[in-house]
């Protein structure tokens, strides 16, 4: 009996040391799930669909003026601000030096543009010695953030500086902005570097308080394999931009690669961001001026910019990532944190800012992103970390300055506008 007993207490007993394994193992999965359910990659992927605005230039009539619907003109020349020499011609216009039987832009009538800068005068000479066209859709088109691009064949030639890009219309340059997509001029012969058929330049201009009254962002674009910005093969090259709250992206020919990414936090000293406010088309081809340099000899006398389509995107919804930090810990006057954030592996590029309480203190993002280290990149995978500094603004007074601050609050911003928060104690 006394062995039975033994024998049963035994059973019970292993039979209870199973039931809580089996009970904590359900315990570990269940927290296992919530954790997984908390950081589901319930992002939606970046994508754009067809153009909600665009000019394919599909006129079956060669000579065709553009779309008076789409487009307007900047006529006249005054230089304009660089010391340039065309004289900038409206369709139809025959007010010397202007030719209305020698159009400097119109539909070739197999789905192109041409802006056509001819030389009507003799060199060196002052302002008229050529002329050529500047479109804009002001007053007919304004936009506010999307994917804007075009498919572009350049002209190669001194002293010729196509151009496409956008202005702000909240005020007068340059306190409205400015975000040139592409620009080209010759390798040598202007003020400054140059960069020739190989490469093309994208920038940003924006209001200051400095002496300028201005700032420059920009990056050089270098084509590889020793493509050029006049190829018949591909017949054009897309120039583009991806314009979102506080973030532009520049990129060439494949929009899932940008080359250059600026932010708000980028801004210097004295700057201010005004991306976030409407803005018009402009395409141009001019000649001569500060920084191409002058025509000359070698320089084709009939120059010729081949658009084939200017196109705008909206970003479909993607939501913004999760977030999750520890609170972070004070040390002098140096306050850090490492942010996870969880996201669709396809929403492209996040923008991340934060702010810190207490009027001394500043705080930065580190996400170790080459392109922008406020840009987190969720390309290609759906987890991804970023560092928060705290600093005191006053380094005489570091520790105290920090010792008042009590919290950060960080917030991502995706390409579609989307917010995501999280705000982290500091401890």
């Amino acid at each position: 009996m006394r062995d039975n007993l033994v024998a049963r207490r035994t059973r019970l007993a292993r039979a209870s040391i199973l039931m809580d394994a089996i009970a904590k193992a359900a315990r570990i999965v269940w927290i296992a799930a919530l954790m997984a359910l908390a950081f589901a990659p319930t992002a939606s992927a970046q994508a754009w669909g067809d153009p909600v605005w665009s000019d394919e230039f599909n006129s079956t009539e060669a000579g065709a003026a553009p779309d008076a619907s789409k487009w307007t003109f900047d006529v006249g020349g005054s230089g304009w601000g660089n010391h340039e020499l065309e004289v900038y011609c409206a369709p139809g216009t025959s007010t010397p030096p202007c030719d209305a039987q020698h159009p400097n832009v119109f539909q070739d009538g197999h789905g192109h543009l041409i802006i056509r800068a001819l030389k009507v005068g003799a060199e060196p000479a002052a302002i008229g010695s050529w002329t050529s066209a500047r479109l804009k859709t002001a007053g007919l088109k304004d936009f506010q953030y999307g994917r804007m691009e075009s498919c572009m064949k350049l002209p190669v030639g001194a002293g010729l500086w196509p151009a496409f890009w956008m202005l702000g219309t909240a005020g007068n340059w340059p306190a409205g902005g400015e975000i040139d997509i592409m620009e080209n001029i010759p390798e040598s012969g202007g003020s400054g570097p140059g960069l020739g058929p190989n490469k093309i330049q994208s920038t940003i201009h924006g209001p200051s308080t400095t002496e300028k009254g201005r700032y420059s962002l920009g990056v050089v674009f270098a084509f590889p394999a020793g493509q050029r910005i006049d190829d018949s093969t591909p017949p054009c090259h897309v120039y583009g931009a991806i314009w979102s709250p506080f973030m532009l992206q520049m990129y060439v020919d494949d929009w899932r690669k940008p080359f250059f990414i600026r932010t708000a936090t980028d801004v210097p000293a004295g700057g201010r961001w005004v991306f976030n406010a409407s803005f018009y088309f402009l395409m141009n081809l001019a000649v001569g001026g500060d920084w191409p340099g002058p025509p000359n000899s070698t320089t084709p006398s009939t120059a010729d910019m081949e658009v084939d389509y200017v196109r705008v995107y909206k970003a479909s919804r993607a939501e913004p990532p999760e977030m999750i930090a520890p609170a972070i810990k004070r040390l002098a006057g140096l306050a850090t944190a490492t942010i996870e954030l969880r996201s669709s592996g396809e929403t492209g590029f996040v923008f991340l800012t934060c702010e810190v309480d207490g009027a001394d203190n500043k705080c930065n993002v580190d996400t170790g992103n080459t392109l922008n280290h406020a840009v987190v990149d969720f390309r290609s995978a759906g987890s991804r970390m970023a560092k928060i500094i705290v600093t005191s603004g006053d380094s005489s007074h570091a520790g105290d300055a920090v010792a008042s601050a009590s919290y950060v609050m960080v917030t991502a911003y995706t390409v579609s506008g989307e917010e995501s928060h999280v705000a982290i104690p500091i401890e």
